[in-house]
């Protein structure tokens, strides 16, 4: 076996020489394509598959599932609104049922005057009753305009 002493320059001389005759490896040729590749893969609007495949999960889940479950959940209380507020389906005390009340109150706190008492004095719960009959005024005013909703968004 032959020993060849090279110095330093003749030896990286030998070695440029023999890589210069290997035939050139596929390595270089896909490292050009994959440079390529990755410059169009910056191009995807969302960057990546998982990105992707994240964004079109939420919309399958929305389209597929929570759609339903909130349409229904959607119809099931509007039915139950338009039962109670354009049908009627619950039979509400209105002022028109108690309009009496307020012409006996009257009565009742005139008599009680020319005898030379107050109201209370001859019915304890007068002003209690005067005051609900003022609340029902205010409620069903308030119940018109949640039938005036009602009807408005059924247009």
């Amino acid at each position: 076996m032959a020993v060849i002493h090279l110095n330093k320059k003749t030896m990286n001389y030998e070695i440029k020489n023999i890589l210069s005759k290997l035939p050139k490896s596929k390595s270089t040729n896909l490292s050009k394509s994959h440079k390529v590749a990755l410059g169009l893969i910056d191009n995807f609007s969302y960057g990546d598959v998982d990105s992707l495949q994240d964004e079109v999960s939420r919309l399958s889940y929305s389209v597929d599932e929570w759609f339903d479950e909130k349409y229904d959940a959607m119809r099931e209380i509007f039915s139950d609104l338009r039962d109670v507020y354009l049908q009627n389906s619950e039979a509400f005390i209105t002022s028109a049922d108690v309009a009496q009340d307020e012409q006996v109150l009257q009565e009742i706190k005139t008599k009680a005057e020319e005898l030379g008492l107050s109201a209370e004095d001859v019915y304890p719960q007068w002003q209690e009753h005067k005051e609900i009959l003022s609340y029902l005024d205010d409620l069903e005013k308030r119940f018109e305009e949640q039938v005036r909703k009602m009807e408005d968004f059924g247009r």
